[in-house]
Order: structure tokens, then C-alpha cells, then sequence
């Protein structure tokens, strides 16, 4: 979700850059979202699937202990859950320093909706093998529609009283990530750049990968006037874990629409939040929605009709 300077979280994956995505073997498994080194909110997916996408707010000064929540599906199991900061996985230096090499690689190499493998040599001490995505850019809803190939998934042209559809960006899965590679498979791929990268004596080298029509994160922005709604929709699998610092002031209601469980949250800072999961038949996987919007004149009322008008 795209939100201002001081509430924007680069979606890794995802930024979030997520953001341009960054992810890495490694980093898809303990997935952490910073900003100046000084995270205050992180979201964790289970799998080697993006992203991270959230919102980022600063801690008010006064102390204010957040009542941690989860919503469970209709059979009752945990399907999204928040919690300490503390708890949260955290990158090793070495990963970080690999994360901020993609990053800037990405971001200068990559092309709106590609995907590459990366080998940093530096800070590489066990050959692992980064990926960093960069999304598909749109601002026409009709082009959006035709690329996003579930047609389970609904793409609003407005919400709300007269929010229209303003831009959108979309990560799709590389094909060597709907089916893993082996350990040994990474090992030779980590050894191929490796030898590229010595041969160009440069410090990294890349391999291009294909994408699926599968998308893991999908966020679109609704704008009237200055004031936007977000909504982004990830694809995951297990339980994603949001993560917040404990200092943040901030109040979370478990609410339902239409029965189905939702997390609504609101901060000192105006920025309202509804998220809930929407299970993928005849499988372990799922969507999470997040709507997210910081304008005066969306209630929590208002959030609740913009959720149904997601809910098939």
C-alpha cells in the first residue's frame, strides 16, 4: 500500500517495496520490512511468497500496549494473526547488505514486470542466491483486468463515494518458484554466477527468469481529490504474522462482514485499516486484502462496504 513518507513501506518483496520486492531463498522464509534500519511494523509470510506489504507508522510518545488480535476462518483455525515486534525473524547484516545490493541493482537493471536471480559476492558467505521482482505498472483498469488472470479476484473501477481507479502495480511469481528448485539445483545456479561474476570481474551477476500468470501481490490506488484509498491483495499460503512495535498507538477490532472474520485498525496518526483472508478452495492457499486510507471521510462503516463489495 502506498502511503506518505513517513507510513510507506517499501514493499520487498513485498515494497512493499513491496517498492520494488525484494526477496532472497532466505529472505522469503524470514521476511522483514525496514525503513532507515528502524522498522516499526513487519509482516511475515510463511512461504517463498511475497510480500510484505503494510503499513508503516510512527510510534506516538506516549506508551500505549496493543491488545494483539487474530481472525480465524469458518471453521475456526487461525488464518491471520498479529505480534511483537519482537518477535519477528530478523536478516542477518550479511543478508541486509544483500538485500540493499538488489535493491539498488533492481531497481537500475530490471524492467516493470521482470524478475531476476542475483549473486552478490560480498556478503555471500554461503553462495546463496538473491531474487528481486519488479512490478507491472498500470493506469488503466481495463488493461489491469486482462493481466490478472484469476477472474476470482475483483478489480474495482471506484470505491466508495467517487474514489476512482488511479494506478495499480503487480508482482507475479517467477516459474522457478511454483516449482523449487533442489538444494543441489540452487548450489549450481549460486555457482553459475558466481563464475559469471568473476569472468565480468564485477561484484554480482544475474540470470533473468520467466513469470508466471500467477500475481502474489497485487495493490491498487483509489484516489478523489488528495486523499487515496489502497487496497493490495497478496497470495499466500499459511498463516501471514503482522507484526508491530509495541510502542505504537494503535487500537485493533476484531469485527465480521457478511461472516466473515475482519481486523480493523486505527491510529493516533488517522490511518484506518481492514484486512481479512479469503481461503482458495481445494487448497492450503489464500488471499489476504488489506483496504488502507488515512481520508477524513471514510468511516469504519465506509471500510466495511468497500470489504463487501470484494466479497463474491
Amino acid at each position: 500500500m502506498t502511503l506518505n513518507k513517513n507510513h510507506d513501506l517499501k514493499k520487498l518483496f513485498h515494497e512493499a517495496h513491496i517498492p520494488t520486492v525484494d526477496l532472497t531463498e532466505k529472505v522469503m522464509k524470514k521476511l522483514y520490512a525496514e525503513q532507515n534500519s528502524k522498522p516499526k511494523f513487519m509482516i511475515k509470510y510463511k512461504v517463498s511468497l511475497l510480500v510484505a506489504v503494510a503499513m508503516l507508522m510512527t510510534a506516538s510518545t506516549a506508551f500505549a500496549m496493543i491488545q494483539y488480535q487474530s481472525i480465524k476462518n469458518k471453521q475456526g483455525e487461525v488464518v491471520f494473526e498479529t505480534g511483537p515486534l519482537n518477535e519477528a525473524p530478523r536478516l542477518t547484516e550479511d543478508e541486509r547488505q544483500r538485500w540493499i545490493k538488489t535493491r539498488i541493482l533492481g531497481d537500475a537493471i530490471l524492467k516493470d514486470g521482470s524478475a531476476a536471480f542475483f549473486y552478490i559476492v560480498p556478503h555471500n558467505p554461503n553462495m546463496e542466491i538473491d531474487l528481486r521482482n519488479k512490478p507491472f505498472l498500470f493506469t488503466d483498469v481495463s488493461a489491469l483486468r486482462e493481466k490478472v488472470t484469476d477472474k476470482s479476484v475483483t478489480i474495482r473501477d471506484s470505491l466508495g463515494e467517487n474514489y476512482t481507479f488511479k494506478s495499480a502495480k503487480v508482482f507475479f511469481e517467477p516459474v522457478a518458484l511454483l516449482n523449487p528448485q533442489t538444494p543441489e539445483e540452487k548450489a549450481a545456479i549460486a555457482e553459475k554466477l558466481k563464475k559469471q561474476a568473476e569472468q565480468s570481474k564485477k561484484d554480482y551477476a544475474m540470470l533473468p527468469l520467466e513469470l508466471s500468470d500467477r500475481f502474489f501481490h497485487l495493490n491498487t490506488t483509489y484516489q478523489k481529490q488528495k486523499n487515496e484509498i489502497n487496497v493490495t491483495i497478496n497470495y499466500s499460503r499459511g498463516v501471514p504474522t503482522a507484526h508491530y512495535d509495541e510502542q505504537m498507538n494503535i487500537k485493533q477490532e476484531k469485527i465480521q462482514v457478511n461472516g466473515v472474520d475482519m481486523l480493523y485498525s486505527v491510529s493516533n496518526e488517522g490511518f484506518k485499516d481492514l484486512t481479512w483472508i479469503v481461503e482458495i478452495p481445494g487448497s492450503k492457499l489464500n488471499y489476504l486484502y488489506n483496504i488502507v486510507t488515512s481520508a477524513d471521510d471514510i468511516t469504519k462503516e465506509d471500510m466495511k462496504k468497500i470489504a463487501e463489495s470484494y466479497m463474491n
